[in-house]
């Protein structure tokens, strides 16, 4: 496997859209969690008293929680980025020269994922050194270890958007279609679904648990979560919930890409 991920990485290391990609990535966590650091500091600032009511998102130990929150709404560049990596496979036909040159359909889908972990224990330590950063910015803020299991959290949601992203990569093969059911689905459709069913249909926490809500309720909105994420499962329950999903998105992709011509 070592050696098929040395050759993943001959592929991408000169793509330059994957550079461009990663870095707008890494530099937008960066900016986000400092826009709302800095909007988090004016209002203090300028109204002692929000102080009270939305207490000090970015102060250990709330600033490992408050960072995986705002850093879960960029999760669609590097969803794109592989479903540009994947369907790039498809269309210059690589994936068939693969194959050809003695890969089996299981390693190549199996590598794919690989890259996509490494990828997302990377955004991880970088989300990690951003939390750190702030947090030790903030005015009366001690380092602290509790909360620190929310770290853990952003890698599970981090690679299973990623693995959502590549699992329609693979079932579409193309690149427009599968970018535009990502967004669609994730930023509209997901959300109507789990208040139709929340809501309208009075079945909390069921809505709770689709494919990409059931990371976000992990890394919840760090001020008011009781009250936007009423009648929310425990923690462990979204997490095995997530593994069980990422366990599905290989799954039904190797066996797609094992059951289609190539």
């Amino acid at each position: 496997m070592l050696q098929l991920l040395k050759i993943e990485w001959l592929k991408v290391k000169n793509y330059k859209a994957f550079w461009i990609f990663s870095i707008l990535y890494f530099f937008s966590i960066l900016g986000i969690n400092y826009t709302g650091y800095y909007v988090n500091e004016l209002t203090v600032q300028n109204m002692p008293m929000s102080q009270m009511m939305i207490g000090s998102p970015f102060a250990f130990p709330k600033v490992w929680a408050t960072v995986g929150y705002m850093s879960s709404w960029l999760l669609y560049f590097p969803g794109i980025l592989f479903i540009m990596l994947l369907t790039n496979e498809f269309n210059f036909k690589t994936h068939r020269q693969n194959i050809i040159d003695g890969w089996t359909r299981t390693e190549f889908i199996s590598v794919k994922f690989l890259f996509a972990l490494i990828f997302s224990v990377a955004a991880t330590l970088f989300n990690f050194l951003v939390a750190l950063l702030f947090g030790s910015l903030t005015t009366g803020s001690h380092f602290s270890f509790e909360g620190m299991e929310n770290v853990g959290y952003i890698f599970i949601q981090t690679f299973a958007y990623i693995s959502f992203a590549m699992f329609l990569a693979i079932l579409f093969r193309k690149s427009g279609a599968a970018i535009a059911v990502f967004f669609l689905y994730g930023l509209i459709f997901e959300f109507l679904i789990t208040l139709l069913i929340n809501v309208k249909l009075d079945l909390t926490p069921v809505g709770y648990f689709l494919p990409l809500q059931v990371t976000d309720v992990m890394l919840p909105i760090p001020f008011g979560n009781k009250v936007i994420y009423k009648g929310a499962p425990e923690v462990w329950t979204l997490v095995l919930g997530s593994l069980v999903y990422i366990s599905g998105y290989y799954f039904f992709a190797l066996r797609k890409f094992k059951n289609e011509d190539l």
